[in-house]
């Protein structure tokens, strides 16, 4: 009688250990990421750098649309006493102008996005790392980004990989 009371509670034992480590396992926090960027100190500096490239692109197009006024300027003062040859050849000028004008504005709006990423993407992935350790140290299953409904952090065991039971649902192999 003794062994069988012993096994029956060493099985309960063993059932309610196994119950707390389940609870354990489905752990879910979240997080508002985007608050979190706006306290992380590296932010401000990559927020001066940024207007910093962009003051400097801003500039720049200010002085070609001061030049490119500037000329037009010129060309309707003295339009009606040129030959037509020269009419022609100072439009010509003044559209390659404003073409070179239109292809700076859309390479600096390039240029001010990859400077964006090339600022940010560390300041991120610090974060990341901050969040996946802290989800790691506290038993969290899931991280989720309320901000932007986005899991940050998930475990990569295949076991909670829902997409073959969905390909499976839906008839798709």
């Amino acid at each position: 009688m003794k062994k069988l009371l012993f096994a029956f509670t060493t099985l309960m034992t063993l059932i309610l250990m196994s119950g707390v480590n389940l609870n354990a396992q489905t752990k879910i926090g979240w997080i508002k990421s985007d608050e979190l960027l706006a306290v992380m100190p590296e932010r401000d500096s990559a927020i001066k750098n940024l207007e910093k490239q962009r003051d400097e692109i801003l500039r720049t197009l200010e002085g070609m649309n001061v030049e490119f006024n500037n000329k037009v300027e010129s060309y309707t003062k003295q339009r009606d006493s040129l030959s037509a040859f020269v009419r022609q050849s100072r439009e010509a000028e003044l559209s390659d102008i404003q073409v070179k004008i239109q292809n700076f504005q859309q390479a600096g709006e390039v240029e001010i996005e990859r400077k964006r990423q090339e600022l940010f993407q560390p300041i991120i992935d610090k974060a990341q790392k901050a969040i996946k350790a802290v989800a790691e140290e506290n038993k969290f299953l899931y991280i989720l980004d309320v901000s932007t409904g986005a899991a940050l952090y998930y475990p990569e065991d295949p076991a909670y990989n829902i997409l073959p039971l969905v390909k499976a649902k839906l008839g798709i192999k």
